[in-house]
C-alpha cells in the first residue's frame, strides 16, 4: 500500500512537471517568458512512516510543515538565490501584491519575502519565528482525541502546544534533532526557553487575530 501510494504521488508530479512544461515553453514561444514572475510551492506533505505516520499530513512536524517555494523573475530575482529564511505560506500574498505594485492592505496577513530573494534591498522582512496552528472539527485518526495545536518554529528550536491536552507539549532542538526523535520539553536546563517561547507564541498568536 505504500509503494502504490508513493507510486501514485510520483505519477501525479510527473503529470505537473509537464503542464509546467508546456506553460513554460508557451511563455517562451511569445516572449514573455523572462517578464513573467512564476512561484511554485506545494500543500503540507504526507507522512511515510516519519513519527509512525502515514496519510495524516495536517501535524506540526517538520516533514509536514516544510514546504518547497521556487520562484522565478530574471532580473529582479538572481539565477541560483537560495536563502534559509523563514517564510510563511500568508507571505506569498503580499509578495504577489508588490511584484505587480499593488497596494498591500491593512487587511493583508504575511510579509513579502522579496526583500529577502530581490538583489539590493535590504533583509527587512526576516522572521524571527513562524506561526503554526490547525484547529479541526474532525478526527485525522480513530485514536486521535482533539488534536488541536499552535506552535512555534524559530530557527533552532519548535515548541508544539497541545490545546486540549497540554500535559502533551513537545519541544525540539532542531539543530541537534533535526527529525524531531527527542522530546526534551522536561529537561530542566530547557524550563526558561520553554517559557520564553511560549511567551513568543501568544504574541504571534495575538498578532495573527488582531486584523
Amino acid at each position: 500500500m505504500a509503494e502504490q501510494s508513493i507510486r501514485d504521488r510520483a505519477e501525479m508530479i510527473l503529470s505537473v512537471d509537464e503542464s509546467l512544461g508546456s506553460i513554460f515553453a508557451e511563455l517562451e514561444e511569445s516572449g514573455r517568458l523572462d517578464t513573467t514572475a512564476i512561484m511554485l510551492t506545494s500543500d503540507n506533505g504526507f507522512f511515510f512512516g516519519e513519527h509512525g505516520l502515514s496519510v495524516e499530513r495536517r501535524l506540526p512536524y517538520e516533514e509536514s510543515i516544510r514546504n518547497p517555494l521556487l520562484v522565478r523573475y530574471p532580473g529582479p530575482i538572481g539565477a541560483g538565490v537560495r536563502i534559509n529564511e523563514l517564510v510563511s505560506s500568508i507571505d506569498i500574498a503580499p509578495s504577489v501584491l508588490e511584484l505587480a505594485r499593488a497596494r498591500i492592505g491593512e487587511q493583508i496577513q504575511g510579509r513579502s519575502f522579496l526583500p529577502l530573494v530581490t538583489r539590493g534591498l535590504a533583509r527587512k522582512s526576516r522572521r524571527t519565528s513562524l506561526l503554526i496552528e490547525n484547529y479541526s472539527d474532525d478526527r485525522p485518526f480513530p485514536w486521535g482525541l482533539d488534536p488541536d495545536y499552535r506552535a512555534i518554529r524559530p530557527d533552532s528550536h519548535k515548541l508544539i502546544h497541545w490545546v486540549q491536552h497540554p500535559e502533551f507539549d513537545e519541544l525540539y532542538e532542531l539543530t541537534t534533532d533535526p527529525h524531531e526523535e527527542r522530546n526534551v520539553i522536561q529537561q530542566p536546563t530547557n524550563h526558561g526557553l520553554v517559557r520564553r517561547l511560549r511567551s513568543d507564541l501568544g504574541k504571534l498568536v495575538q498578532e495573527s487575530i488582531s486584523l
